[in-house]
Parts: C-alpha cells; sequence; structure tokens
C-alpha cells in the first residue's frame, strides 16, 4: 500500500517513541524518523507531559514541532505557540477537598519540571522521582495564576472517594494520578491551523487511554501493539509493539517510507 501525499506524523512519547519509563527510542524508530523526514514527511510529539520537558525530548531526537501538556500547548521551530492553564479555581477547589481528605497533593504552576508542595506529605505517599519536588510550607494554591498539572498521591481504591469536579484525571503511577489534560487532537488541530495543512493527512501513534481522543475520526489513527484494548479498538490500525519495531512497521505498511 503505498500513499505519496505528505503527512502530518503526530507520536506519543510513553510507550509509543519509547517503552514506558526508559525515554530510549528503539533503533527502527530512529530510522523511520529520519526516513520520513527525508520522505518530506512532517513530524511531531503529541505528549501529555510538560512542553519544557517535552521540548528536551523533541530536541534530542530531531522533532522541530511538539504538541504537549495533552493539548493545551504547541510550539514549532522553538517557538511556543500557546500554552493554556488548567482552570485554576476548579484545581484549587479540588485540592481543598484533597485536604480535607488528607490527601496529599502538589502543583505544578510553570513551565518548568518542578511541583511544590506544603510538606513531605506527597513524596512520601507517591514515591516518583517525575518533577523536582520543592516544599513550600505557605504554599497558597488559590494565588496561582497558572496551573498546567495536579498531582494527587492516592492508590486506585481511594480514587472513588474523590470528586474530581469534571477535571481531567490520568493514573501515573499505582501510587500517584495527575490532574492534566486529555484532548491532544485540540492540540493538533491547533497546530494544523497554524500550518495551513489539511487535518485529513494527519497521523497519529498512541498506546495510552490518554490518547483516546486523539484518535480522531477526522485522520488516520494507529495503535501500538502494546497499547490499552480500549485504544486499539478505536484505532484504524494496530502495529505492533514499541519496542518489536512497531512504527517502522506501520509506516513501511502503509508505504510512507
Amino acid at each position: 500500500m503505498t500513499d505519496m501525499r505528505k503527512k502530518y506524523f503526530f507520536f506519543d512519547i510513553d510507550g509509543t517513541l519509547a517503552p514506558d519509563g526508559t525515554l530510549c527510542v528503539p533503533e527502527s524508530t530512529v530510522r523511520c524518523l529520519r526516513a520520513l523526514r527525508d520522505a518530506g514527511h512532517f513530524t511531531a510529539l503529541a505528549t501529555g507531559r510538560l512542553q519544557a520537558d517535552a521540548a528536551l525530548f523533541a530536541m534530542k531526537y530531531g522533532f522541530d514541532a511538539l504538541v504537549a501538556d495533552g493539548g493545551h500547548s504547541a510550539a514549532i521551530g522553538g517557538k511556543l505557540l500557546f500554552m493554556d492553564s488548567l482552570p485554576v479555581a476548579d484545581c484549587a477547589a479540588l485540592a481543598d477537598r484533597l485536604d480535607a481528605a488528607g490527601i496529599p497533593w502538589a502543583v505544578n504552576a510553570a513551565n518548568e519540571t518542578v511541583r511544590l508542595t506544603r510538606d513531605g506529605r506527597f513524596t512520601a505517599a507517591a514515591g516518583d522521582s517525575y518533577f523536582i519536588t520543592r516544599i513550600v510550607p505557605d504554599l497558597d494554591i488559590h494565588a496561582q495564576k497558572t496551573i498546567y498539572k495536579l498531582f494527587i498521591a492516592c492508590m486506585r481504591e481511594r480514587e472513588a472517594e474523590i470528586d474530581f469536579g469534571g477535571l481531567p484525571t490520568v493514573r501515573f503511577t499505582p501510587h500517584c494520578m495527575f490532574i492534566e489534560p486529555t484532548d491532544k487532537a485540540h492540540g493538533i488541530r491547533r497546530l494544523m491551523d497554524a500550518l495551513g495543512a489539511p487535518v485529513e493527512d494527519v497521523v497519529v501513534f498512541g498506546d495510552g487511554t490518554n490518547d483516546l481522543k486523539m484518535f480522531d475520526p477526522a485522520w488516520l489513527s494507529i495503535a501500538m501493539g502494546n497499547a490499552r484494548p480500549i485504544l486499539k479498538e478505536a484505532a484504524d490500525y494496530v502495529t505492533d509493539a514499541c519496542d518489536k519495531d512497531g512504527i517502522w512497521n506501520a509506516c513501511r505498511h502503509f508505504g510512507w517510507i
């Protein structure tokens, strides 16, 4: 199968470009990205990671464009096109409810991989080092002008106790979950508008439940072989696992390389 039209590829990072927890892209995927670019295609990231965090990965692997923050930010050529906050009032109200329930939390309020919390309880309960955690005893979440992520230290069995107020949630580890945007399609559409390119030429690759909204019927959606079953059901095509040449094999299948 061959399609010679220019395509606009958007790749999730964790579990798609790189096996979960590694940030190490397989050699076949590196070759595939190079071949796509040599063939004149556009390649970009589409990730839930914070923009500053995703930008480091983009630089390492030659991506000139990225949609990050789960669709709430986009950048191209090193220029930030937009970066939207979560609703601050809703996040602050959730933090108040967490305080009342004795559930530790931390907040990321700037485009840097730093989260703020009032004491050591969050780090003790969450037990992860994804962001640098700084203790600010007099932290007032209501005074924040922007909030990009809210981290909640709780096991899955406690989720039913929490009123999230309609905010989007992502389970990160058994001990920690995030409040973060999960509409990557929104960011993709805004980036495509900025490029003046047709959305029907978009191709997305993903593996997690936070990729569900990215699997938009307006374009082609490809699930990795290691993807969650619900995402495979929503996909137009399912390839092999990310560490089994999945991206290379899919691009060969469709004749893009």
